[in-house]
């Protein structure tokens, strides 16, 4: 299962996690595991070009973005990103789990 983790403080998004497989489909068939991933990594590639205060960590099955300083833009990008993750998980809930921590 994909777990996804969003941290928030203060109604602001202060780290997203997302770790784990989904086990749909064979590795390399695997499209829950593929669309994830995608979003996961566009959101880093678009806080990357977009904020100054954005942070990763990338290790095998395991992705960390946090934000020391909220600012606008990566609010709403980090926001467009968990979006996304709930339109997946709609339809792949026995795949995907999504937990938000204040």
């Amino acid at each position: 299962m994909i777990h996804i983790r969003v941290q928030e403080k203060e109604g602001k998004i202060t780290e997203l996690r997302i770790f784990g497989h989904a086990e749909s489909d064979d590795i390399g068939k695997d499209l829950i595991c593929a669309a994830v991933s995608s979003v996961a990594f566009g959101l880093c590639n678009a806080l990357d070009e977009l904020s100054d205060s954005a942070g990763f960590e990338i290790q095998d099955n395991d992705i960390r973005i946090y934000l020391p300083e909220p600012d606008n833009t990566a609010q709403i990008v980090m926001r467009t990103g968990v979006i996304q993750f709930e339109t997946i998980a709609e339809n792949n809930s026995d795949f995907i789990e999504i937990e938000t921590e204040e």
